[in-house]
């Protein structure tokens, strides 16, 4: 994606990957030059990074994950544009229309779909996790932005909702009797590869509506692109529907 907005822009830059654990993390940025303008970041190393910023944007300080740092002349700045894409997305293919909401995991994920979640207007919230003591940073985001929230194990019985949003990786299964207690609309699962998941097929099954993460995923990298490409991520780019159309042909959306 950031490949094809670079050459809809005709700009002079390139964007690779590398692979990065946390404990080579600080190697890393010290043998970055002037030339690394900015990185996207990825688990688990949305929360590592905070330690090199000098400073962060306020929803990267309220979810504590940043996924994306520039550079500036006092040094790197990081950004949380998880929740703004993934609150695009949601309202673009479900509406905003939601009070009730079912929220699966409690990982940097998790934090940055709840103030999803708040910015759509939940006001109710249920999360569930397998261990109780990694949901404390989602449940205490959640009760400060106002939302009547509990934890709960899987398997126990969630309210009434009109979303499911799961954060969960490919990797973590779901029994059928997990499944089975979860009542929503409308299902958003950040996974997209492999896609169906397991979710999204009993969804289909019971004839509701289910979205995979690929719009978040296109949404998050877009506002990435206002940071490194542009002047800041609220003013747009040079022919900016053109820079979206190639970022979402490069992934198939």
């Amino acid at each position: 994606m950031h490949r094809a907005a670079i050459a809809a822009l005709d700009i002079d830059a390139t964007y690779e990957m590398a692979n990065v654990d946390v404990g080579e993390l600080d190697a890393f940025m010290a043998a970055r030059d002037l030339s690394c303008a900015g990185l996207s970041l990825t688990m688990p190393l949305k929360q590592a990074i905070r330690a090199h910023l000098v400073s962060e944007c306020p929803v990267s300080v309220l979810t504590g994950s940043v996924n994306t740092i520039v550079r500036t002349p006092d040094g790197w700045r990081g950004f949380n544009t998880d929740t703004w894409g993934a609150t695009t997305a949601i309202r673009q293919q479900f509406g905003s229309d939601f009070r009730r909401a079912t929220l699966l995991g409690g990982g940097a994920t998790a934090a940055s779909l709840v103030v999803t979640l708040h910015d759509l207007g939940v006001d109710t919230l249920d999360v569930f996790v397998r261990d109780a003591t990694r949901a404390e940073k989602v449940l205490e985001l959640s009760r400060q932005l106002g939302m009547d929230a509990q934890v709960l194990a899987f398997g126990e019985s969630a309210r009434r909702a009109d979303l499911l949003v799961s954060t969960l990786p490919p990797g973590v299964a779901l029994t059928p009797g997990d499944i089975e207690t979860f009542d929503a609309e409308f299902l958003f699962d950040v996974v997209y590869d492999p896609w169906p998941s397991a979710l999204s097929t009993e969804w289909d099954a019971r004839g509701l509506t289910s979205m995979n993460g690929l719009s978040m995923l296109l949404w998050q990298a877009f506002r990435q692109a206002r940071v490194f490409y542009g002047e800041s991520v609220d003013k747009a780019l040079p022919d900016e529907d053109v820079v979206v159309t190639a970022m979402r042909s490069a992934v198939g959306l």
